[in-house]
């Protein structure tokens, strides 16, 4: 990419700042080591993201190992890297579509059993064309089965007072080929 998109000017390169990545739905994600591009004239600014898939498996991975109740944008972001609507998201969850409503707006609070539900329901179906291992089976199923939910609500119930955790991710991370699975036991 050598011209600006929009008005045509000369483009520079940006390589040494954290590209913070709300396009994925999240306010708390932030890229290192991509390129970005800067217009001086206009001040379009893009990146740009290689291996959008793998990013976003391991933006997920963040979510889903993470130690708190998720969150409204969380939730929504899990749903949507399945593919699915939230009235179906819904039904899987044995829950009436306004609840899954209230939990993705931030209006309520997901209860510890849809959290871990929700959670188990991404780890066994998210996908990978990467070919990556994503678990270890009917072993890592097991191992979830048979744990306690510690999920923590972070700052009392009030909805309004919680703030996402800072997701940092360094392209390293997702561009390059893993063998390991993604979800382990120490995940959950």
């Amino acid at each position: 990419m050598e011209f600006c998109w929009g008005c045509g000017g000369k483009l520079e390169i940006i390589k040494d700042r954290p590209y913070h990545y709300r396009e994925c739905g999240l306010d708390n994600v932030y890229l290192h080591g991509i390129i970005q591009y800067r217009c001086p004239e206009c001040g379009e600014e893009a990146p740009e993201i290689p291996e959008l898939k793998e990013l976003h498996l391991l933006i997920a991975k963040e979510l889903v190992c993470k130690g708190e109740l998720m969150e409204g944008a969380e939730i929504r972001f899990l749903r949507k890297e399945l593919r699915l609507k939230s009235k179906e998201m819904a039904e899987l969850l044995s829950i009436t579509p306004e609840t899954y409503s209230r939990w993705e707006n931030s209006r309520e609070i997901i209860s510890e059993g849809s959290d871990s539900q929700l959670r188990y329901l991404y780890i066994l179906n998210a996908e990978d064309k990467a070919g990556r291992v994503l678990h270890e089976g009917i072993r890592f199923a097991r191992s979830l089965a048979s744990k306690k939910s510690t999920r923590k609500i972070r700052n009392g119930r009030k909805i309004e007072d919680r703030k996402p955790v800072k997701i940092d991710i360094s392209i390293s991370e997702w561009v390059m080929p893993h063998t390991e699975p993604i979800f382990t036991e120490e995940c959950y």
